[in-house]
Parts: structure tokens; C-alpha cells; sequence
């Protein structure tokens, strides 16, 4: 198993506000920090950088070749914004003799998607022109080791951050050489068509240029998390605490929070003690289907992120990770409150391996803080240095994944982190809560194939039946094969969407729903409809398209429901 590290810059210590749909009330409040590396911390003083890719595909006289790789390096941010980056003790360096930490970087295979090609008139001195240039979507996996001189491995992890990689239209410096001297002139990479641009991009030289920008954009997200798991970093980050709002009393939770802001701010985290009593208590009440409950997804979402919390900075890390799983339960994979867990499951993971890598070490308040190296003005500035090993002529990503496999198989399965990044096990109930939408009129839910492949060809999930003011239900591609009798249940429903789910026929009580307005059956083994649906005095719309129906039927049903009702059929 490869740990795949995706993040946002800054993910890893400042939490998102979770785009709930339910009434949820945040206070915020700073926390002074100082977390650990996740290496042993007396090891990262003489630090050896190696990246490693075949001379074919990049080395160093690609770095050489243009100017503007710092630019490059710095265009996926800086460090985390307000965090201080230190070692202690010595000042660390990088070197390529006589290292006691080793960091191996390995640049998978490049993967290319299809470029979306721009234009626009500049200024020439031929007067206005048109340019053409393109950005291209690009996947550059690398895999990541920080070991001992001796291959111990400490830290692994893997980045694979989906790239844009423009190609045209951009100002460029490049390199000439002559008599041991070097120089760089600048001038603009433009083409006046799109052939033009596209033979650019196919060419060597084109390739080559656009390797490198490949290389240093995804070289910049490595930085960004390789120098949070090698140096100590300080600072204040915050920390959301919620509560509930609206018309029920949420004043037994609004005091649990004031109890652990206070504790928060003053460092003492055994005060959280009875706060997380109060959140797990108030988490079990949660009723995932009816919006209007006390305890709603997005409260119970709010809870289990204060416990996650509260558990994180007690060192608590195994009920963390169980606040985590049971978080992720209640959202879906995307969006903002996928990417705050995943920060959060990152900050669990870096704690408990800072505790495991350096247990016993401890700050001396004397101790002489000296300012971390960045990496990205070391590569920049060791660029011209003909001297430097920093790009390794080989091919190592097979071989460091493995490595990264073995290590992984001892030091991350059956972790906390390792759990926390599986949801825990949810009920139907859960299921559907976390599906549901606001809508005109009272809720919606969509179940497909492709978000809930378990439950295609099941029987309809009869949890369905019990949500309240259902007005909008699209089941389509579920192949559930019957609708259940109890339909009528629904009684709020306005639309139903059933296309594509097997279904031989429809059940008598659909005319129960008084308030339908449109009904999408197509695609289905229908050879009529119940006459009952006439008792559906506001129907609108009728879609029977792709259903074996007998022409003489559809004329049939094309007069039982009157000119009001527009029939769709073949």
C-alpha cells in the first residue's frame, strides 16, 4: 500500500468551513502549536536531495536551459502562511557528501490529456497579431523517501496532483554557453496558428520545455509536504468549534463549546474532557432523513469533527481516527468537506508518527532555533552549480514504490490514520441523509450507478419511504426492478424519475400521489400504465419512451390522460 498525499496548501493546519445544508453555528478561536517532524529530529542537519529520472526525460542541463524556475517553484505556493520552519540545535544544510538524512525523489511516467488550445490579439510591431498557445492537463505521479544513510526508511509518501502546463504565449529566457561563460536572453515563445503551436509542443525542444515546467510544478507540491515532515514548524493555526442553531435549545451544546474554547486558548486540553462527553452524546441523536430535526447530518457532522479535534491535540489518536470514520460516513468523495477531512486525517497521520519518530525529545527553553533551508531557493539557486548530484540518471519510481509498499505493509496499515481513512459502517438511513438536497418545495435525492453500484439491482430501498417531504426522486439506472406499493408514502412527490430499472410495471398506488407532476419511466419492460395515475390531478408530463408499448396503447393512454398531459413515446 503507497500513501497518497493530495493536498491543498495549508490543508494540513487550517480547517474549511463545512458547506452544510442544516443550521450549524461555528466559533473560532488560535491555538499555538509546534508540531514535531515526522524523522527523527537530530537527523535533519546534513540533508541529501536526490531526484531521480532518466537523462532522457530530465537532468540538470534542462534546468540550465531556461531561466524562470524559480518562478516555476514558487507558483504553487509558499509555506504554510504563518508557520515558522525551524531545526534545533545546528543549522540544517543540503549536501551531496556526508549525509544523515537521505531524501529520494522519484518522477513516475508522465501521462498527457488533450490540450485546450486559446487565442488572443497582442501588440507587435507589426501591429496586432494573433497568438495561440495551450494548456495542457497533465499527471506526473513522484514517489517520496526520507531514510538514513543506510536505507532505513523514516517517511514515505506519494504526489500525484493533477497539473495545467502552459505552452505558448509566455515570456522565456534562454540559456547560451560560450568559453566556460553563460548568459540568458529573453524573448516570447508565440506561434501565429494552431498547427504552429501544435508542432512546437511535438517537437524536442518543445517536449523538453514542456518536461520542465511538469517537473517543477509537481517538484513545488513535493516541497510543500516534503518540508512539513522534516523540520519543526510553529505558529498559531485555528480551531472551529461547533454548536447548533436555530429553533430547538442548543444551550447544552453552545456551553460544551464555551468550556473547550476556554480550554483551547489556555493549553489545557484535560478540559476538553467534558465537552467531548457532551458531543458524543448529542452525536447519537443525530436523524439523518428529516431536516428539521435537532440533531441533522450537518450537526452530527460539526460533532464528530469537535471530537476529532479535541482527540487529536489530547494525543488521543485512536478516537480521533473513530471521529474521522465516522465524519467521512456522512460525506461524499469531493467538495470541501472531503478535502477538510483529508487535512485532518494528514494532521493525525504527522502527530503520531512526530511521537513515534522523536518520543522522548523535548524543547529546552534555551534551545537555539536556526531557520530551516527552503528547498525550492536551494534547487533555483544550485541550478547553474555544475558540480551538483542533485538529479540522479535513473529510472528509481518502481523501485522506491516498493520500498514505500514494504514500509508501508509495518508502519501504516493497522494505524489510526490507516483507519481513518475508511468510513465507518453507515445505515441505509445515513446513506440517503448524506444524499439529499435542498430543493423548491422540500427535498431531493438522485441515486445512480456510478455513486451507489452496490445497490444496483437490489430491491428499492424501502428507507426511502420515510423521508419526509420528498418532492424530487431520481432512481435512475438502479435497475430495482418493481417500485414498492407503498409509494404512496411519498405523498409530498412531484417528480420520479425511474428510467432504466427493469420495471414490467408500475404500482396502482402512483395515483395515490396527488401532487406528481412528472413521471419518467422510459427504458423500462412497461407494456402500460395503471389507469390510476389519472387520480394525479396535477401531472404534467408522462416519459414512456423505450418501453415495449403496443401503439394502440399508447393511443389509449394519450386519451385517458386528456390534452393536459403531454405523452412522451416513440
Amino acid at each position: 500500500m503507497i500513501l497518497r498525499i493530495s493536498l491543498l496548501l495549508g490543508s494540513a493546519f487550517v480547517f474549511l468551513s463545512p458547506m452544510f445544508a442544516q443550521k450549524w453555528s461555528q466559533k473560532k478561536t488560535k491555538i499555538e502549536v509546534v508540531e514535531f517532524p515526522t524523522v527523527p529530529a537530530e537527523q535533519v542537519s546534513r540533508i541529501a536531495f536526490n531526484l531521480f529520472a532518466e537523462d532522457h526525460y530530465f537532468n540538470l542541463e534542462d534546468l540550465r536551459r531556461y531561466g524562470g524556475n524559480m518562478d516555476l517553484l514558487k507558483s504553487s505556493g509558499e509555506r504554510i502562511s504563518g508557520m515558522k520552519y525551524f531545526t534545533l540545535g545546528s543549522k540544517a544544510e543540503v549536501v551531496d557528501v556526508g549525509p544523515s538524512i537521505m531524501v529520494d525523489v522519484a518522477i513516475g511516467p508522465e501521462k498527457q490529456g488533450i490540450p485546450m488550445v486559446s487565442s488572443e490579439m497582442v501588440k507587435s510591431s507589426d501591429g496586432e497579431v494573433k497568438t495561440y498557445w495551450a494548456n495542457v492537463p497533465c499527471r506526473l505521479p513522484m514517489r517520496i523517501r526520507i531514510a538514513s544513510p543506510e536505507g532505513e526508511v523514516w517517511d514515505a509518501f506519494e504526489v500525484d496532483r493533477p497539473l495545467q502546463v502552459r505552452y505558448g504565449n509566455e515570456k522565456i529566457s534562454t540559456r547560451s554557453s560560450s568559453k566556460g561563460s553563460f548568459s540568458y536572453s529573453k524573448g516570447t515563445l508565440k506561434f501565429d496558428s494552431e498547427d504552429a503551436l501544435n508542432e512546437g509542443l511535438d517537437s524536442e525542444e518543445g517536449s523538453r520545455f514542456f518536461r520542465r515546467k511538469a517537473v517543477l510544478l509537481q517538484l513545488s507540491h513535493v516541497i510543500n509536504e516534503l518540508e512539513t515532515r522534516l523540520f519543526f514548524l510553529e505558529g498559531k493555526v485555528d480551531f472551529l468549534v461547533y454548536s447548533g442553531r436555530g429553533k430547538h435549545d442548543y444551550s447544552e451544546l453552545d456551553a460544551a463549546r464555551e468550556v473547550a474554547m476556554e480550554s483551547l486558548e489556555n493549553g489545557y486540553f484535560e478540559g476538553l474532557s467534558s465537552p467531548i462527553k457532551t458531543w458524543q452524546e448529542w452525536a447519537v441523536k443525530v436523524d439523518f432523513t428529516d431536516k428539521k430535526a435537532k440533531v441533522t447530518r450537518g450537526l452530527a457532522l460539526g460533532l464528530h469533527l469537535n471530537l476529532a479535534q479535541a482527540h487529536l491535540y489530547r494525543g488521543e489518536f485512536t478516537q480521533c481516527a473513530e471521529a474521522i470514520s465516522d465524519a467521512r460516513a456522512l460525506v461524499l468523495p469531493g467538495g470541501e468537506e472531503f478535502v477538510m477531512l483529508e487535512g485532518l486525517q494528514d494532521r493525525l497521520m504527522k502527530r503520531r508518527r512526530a511521537l513515534e519518530a522523536n518520543g522522548d525529545f523535548e524543547i529546552a527553553v534555551d534551545a537555539e532555533r536556526e531557520k530551516a533551508p527552503d528547498f525550492k531557493n536551494v534547487i533555483g539557486k544550485r541550478s547553474e552549480n555544475k558540480d551538483v548530484r542533485m538529479i540522479q540518471p535513473e529510472d528509481r519510481y518502481e523501485a522506491i514504490g516498493r520500498d514505500i509498499s514494504a514500509w508501508s505493509a509495518v508502519a501504516v496499515a493497522g494505524s489510526p490514520e490507516d483507519a481513518a481513512a475508511t468510513a465507518s459502517e453507515v445505515t441505509m438511513e445515513q446513506r440517503l441523509g448524506a444524499r439529499l438536497e435542498q430543493t423548491i418545495g422540500g427535498m431531493m435525492l438522485r441515486l445512480n450507478p456510478l455513486t451507489d453500484p452496490d445497490l444496483v439491482g437490489e430491491d428499492f430501498p424501502e428507507e426511502i419511504l420515510a423521508i419526509p417531504n420528498l418532492v424530487y426522486l431520481d432512481i435512475s439506472g438502479m435497475k430495482f426492478g418493481a417500485l414498492p406499493e407503498e409509494i404512496d408514502r411519498l405523498a409530498a412527490l412531484q417528480t420520479l424519475v425511474a428510467s432504466r430499472n427493469d420495471l414490467e410495471d408500475l404500482p396502482k398506488s402512483l395515483g395515490n400521489l396527488t401532487g406528481l407532476k412528472k413521471l419518467f419511466v422510459n427504458k423500462n419492460d412497461l407494456t402500460g400504465l395503471p389507469a390510476s395515475l389519472t387520480q394525479c390531478t396535477q401531472l404534467k408530463t408522462v416519459d414512456i419512451k423505450g418501453n415495449p408499448i403496443h401503439p394502440d396503447t399508447v393511443g389509449q393512454l394519450k386519451q385517458m390522460f386528456g390534452e393536459d398531459v403531454k405523452v412522451k413515446h416513440d
